[in-house]
C-alpha cells in the first residue's frame, strides 16, 4: 500500500496534464500512487492518458466540478496521506519527500504546505517565492483566526493526512470555487494544526480566463463559503473573535461586489448593488462612489479614477 495518493483531477487540460503527472513521476519520493480523475473533459485528455497506462490509474465522471472530481479520487485511493496537483500545475522534485518527513516529525499537523512559484502557460516563471515577494506570512500552527482573514493555503503545495481529510469531511461538493479554501478551514476547526516549509515546492499555473480571474465568481463563491460556515459552524455565532473575524470578511466581501460587477462591465448590476449595500452600509463612502460610477459612461469613469490618483492627463 503507497503512502502517498496524487489526486489530479482534470477537465480540458490536455495542454498541461503529461507535464504535471511528470512532476510526480520525478520527484525523489516514489512510494505513491497517481489518480487522475477526469471530470467530463471534451479535448484530448483521454486518448493522452492512454500513455500512461500502468503508471496512473484513470477514472472519469460527467463533469461535476473540482470538489467532485477530488472526492471520487480519494475514494479510490489508498494512501496515508493526500497530495493535491491540479493537471495544469506541477511540483519541483523533492515536494513529496520533504513534506512527508516533515508530517511524520509532527504528529499534531493535519496538513503541510509550502511557498510555491507562479508559472505562466509555458513554464516561464512570473513570481518566484509567492509568499515572501507579497511580504505574505503563510499561515502555520494552530491559525483558525488567520484562516479566517484569508486563503494563505494554496492546492498544489499541500500534504494532507487521510485522517484529516476523512474528520474535515472532504471537499464540498457545493463549491466550484474556494473549496479548497473551506477545507483548510474545516481542517484548523476540527483541532488540527497546519505545518509550512518555506520554499517554494509546487508551481502554480496563470493561465488566462482561469476562473481565479473572474472576482464576481470568486467573491460571490467566497460569501457563500462564509455564510455556510455562520449556518453549520457553531462555533462562528454569537460572539467571540471568530465570530467577529467572519462577520467583517463577509461584511467586507459583499461592499466590494459593486466594484467587481462594474469591472466586468455589468453596470446595471452594479448600480442596484450598491444602492442596496447603502441602505445597510451607510457610512461606508466607497458605495457611494461606485453607486456613481456605475451611473456615469465608462471613459468618464476612467477619468474620475484618474483625477483620483493624482495624475496627469
Amino acid at each position: 500500500m503507497p503512502r502517498v495518493s496524487v489526486i489530479t483531477p482534470t477537465f480540458n487540460c490536455a495542454s498541461f496534464i503529461e507535464r504535471a503527472l511528470q512532476s510526480v513521476v520525478d520527484q525523489t519520493y516514489s512510494d505513491l500512487e497517481i489518480i487522475v480523475v477526469d471530470d467530463g473533459s471534451t479535448d484530448e485528455t483521454a486518448a493522452l492518458l492512454e500513455r500512461w497506462k500502468g503508471k496512473v490509474t484513470y477514472l472519469s465522471q460527467s463533469n461535476a466540478g473540482p470538489s467532485a472530481a477530488r472526492n471520487l479520487g480519494i475514494s479510490r485511493s489508498n494512501g496515508e496521506f493526500i497530495a493535491y496537483l491540479d493537471a495544469d500545475d506541477m511540483w519541483c522534485p523533492g515536494k513529496l519527500e520533504q513534506q512527508v518527513a516533515f508530517l511524520d516529525l509532527h504528529p499534531e499537523c493535519g496538513l503541510v504546505h509550502s511557498d510555491l512559484y507562479i508559472i505562466d502557460e509555458q513554464d516561464n516563471p512570473i513570481q518566484p517565492n509567492w509568499y515572501q515577494l507579497r511580504q505574505n506570512a503563510a499561515v502555520s500552527g494552530h491559525c483558525l483566526k488567520a484562516l479566517l482573514k484569508g486563503c494563505a493555503i494554496q492546492v498544489p503545495t499541500v500534504l494532507e493526512r487521510r485522517s484529516c481529510h476523512d474528520r474535515s469531511g472532504g471537499f464540498d461538493t457545493r463549491f466550484h470555487q474556494s473549496e479548497d479554501y473551506l477545507h483548510w478551514i474545516r481542517a484548523a476547526l476540527n483541532g488540527y494544526a497546519v505545518g509550512y516549509i518555506p520554499e517554494p515546492l509546487a508551481m502554480y499555473r496563470w493561465r488566462s480566463g482561469s476562473l481565479s480571474k473572474n472576482h464576481v465568481e470568486m467573491t460571490e463563491s467566497m460569501i457563500r463559503m462564509f455564510e455556510l460556515l455562520v449556518e453549520e459552524h457553531t462555533l462562528l455565532q454569537g460572539s467571540g473573535a471568530e465570530a467577529d473575524l467572519v462577520r467583517g470578511r463577509l461584511d467586507q466581501l459583499r461592499r466590494s461586489l459593486p466594484h467587481h460587477y462594474r469591472q466586468q462591465g455589468h453596470h446595471t448590476l452594479a448600480r442596484r448593488k450598491a444602492a442596496s449595500l447603502i441602505r445597510t452600509f451607510p457610512y461606508h463612502s466607497e458605495l457611494y462612489l461606485e453607486l456613481f460610477k456605475s451611473c456615469v459612461p465608462s471613459f468618464m469613469a476612467r477619468v474620475l479614477n484618474r483625477l483620483r490618483s493624482g495624475l496627469n492627463f
